[in-house]
């Protein structure tokens, strides 16, 4: 006899995501500068830099990185910094705080042992920005694990996203709005830390969404 599965008093419902982004005055042309701005900076920029660079279609590519890393990459003559930036990865922080602070030791630490190259002027200045995010809700509340099933086969990458990833860093704890969903309105604690545990460092997002669907239907064969 297949166990029965309640129906959530409160449906998750599905948002998407529009990025807005506003350029400000804080710019750097050498890496000095760059350890200038991240210390000068709104926690907005830092995120807007760090997080929005995950929904871009590199990372769906399998390709992570930040914007930071980018513009050292493209534009400075600094061997190595670009790969230091970008293994700060901001999937595994909890706090805007942390990345600021390690983005800021990893440059501080590269010009103390390479002095020449902090004040490498770039071809193009980094510019600091800020992304407003525009939550658009969809069609498509569920209330069931089936219609959650559903809900995650056909919903956007970028909606995706904003549940899956951004959500983390957005309210600095280490879950995701699924995992939350089934722990608080379904009562599935084990497949919400299955879920919680997926390794995106070894997944691109359509990965991850692929893996999400296995544990569902796992979950389903379990009660049968």
């Amino acid at each position: 006899m297949t166990k029965s599965i309640r129906s959530a008093a409160e449906p998750f419902q599905f948002f998407t995501v529009a990025h807005v982004t506003r350029t400000g005055r804080l710019q750097a042309s050498t890496p000095r500068q760059l350890l200038e701005g991240l210390e000068r900076c709104s926690d907005e920029s830092i995120y807007h830099h760090m997080v929005h660079a995950l929904g871009s279609e590199e990372f769906q590519a399998g390709s992570t990185s930040n914007d930071f890393a980018k513009w050292v990459n493209a534009s400075a003559n600094c061997g190595g910094l670009s790969e230091q930036l970008a293994a700060l990865d901001e999937r595994y922080y909890t706090s805007i705080e942390e990345m600021r602070n390690d983005l800021s030791t990893a440059l501080r630490d590269y010009i103390a042992a390479y002095p020449e190259c902090a004040d490498e002027l770039a071809s193009a200045p980094f510019c600091f920005s800020e992304g407003v995010e525009l939550s658009v809700p969809l069609d498509l509340p569920a209330r069931t694990l089936q219609d959650f099933r559903t809900s995650i086969q056909t919903m956007t990458s970028e909606s995706f996203y904003l549940h899956f990833i951004a959500s983390a860093s957005r309210l600095e704890m280490q879950s995701n709005d699924f995992s939350i969903w089934l722990t608080e309105s379904l009562g599935m604690v084990e497949l919400a830390k299955k879920i919680n545990e997926i390794d995106l460092a070894e997944s691109t997002l359509e990965n991850a969404r692929e893996r999400i669907l296995q544990l569902i239907d796992a979950e389903w064969a379990s009660r049968e």
